[in-house]
């Protein structure tokens, strides 16, 4: 991320932190087969054929897993630090800081079928 000069943090995540940021969103809503299709379907007509080989590369560094295609512990931890919530942070609690850090650091999503994702799950309009 860019350090605006009075030390404001802001920037962009890149391409495959969306994605894992998506996956994070998605583990924090309610369990259920219709929140798993629905990230399927929005990283599917958003990446194409790119999806496979991203997904490979979040396997490869452990922060996906490769069986069930969603975020890992350490994903988990990974966003965390990126978007500076707490580890301790009450797990109900963790989509208001995704939004809140997102508005506060002003942190782009530039993939706009993710970026409508996730700001449809967090509550941003």
């Amino acid at each position: 991320m860019k350090k605006m000069k009075w030390g404001k943090p802001m920037g962009r995540l890149v391409e495959k932190e969306q994605i894992l940021l998506a996956y994070y969103v998605c583990n924090f809503l309610e369990k259920n087969d219709k929140n798993a299709d629905g990230l399927g379907e929005v990283l599917t007509k958003a990446l194409g054929d790119n999806l496979t080989s991203i997904q490979e590369a979040l396997n490869n560094k452990g922060l996906l897993s490769d069986h069930d295609q969603m975020i890992t512990n350490e994903g988990i931890l990974y966003i965390d630090n990126i978007l500076h919530i707490q580890s301790d942070a009450v797990e109900r609690n963790k989509l208001a800081y995704v939004k809140d850090n997102l508005l506060t650091y002003e942190i782009e999503l530039s993939v706009p079928e993710i970026k409508e994702y996730i700001h449809k799950h967090i509550g941003i309009e």
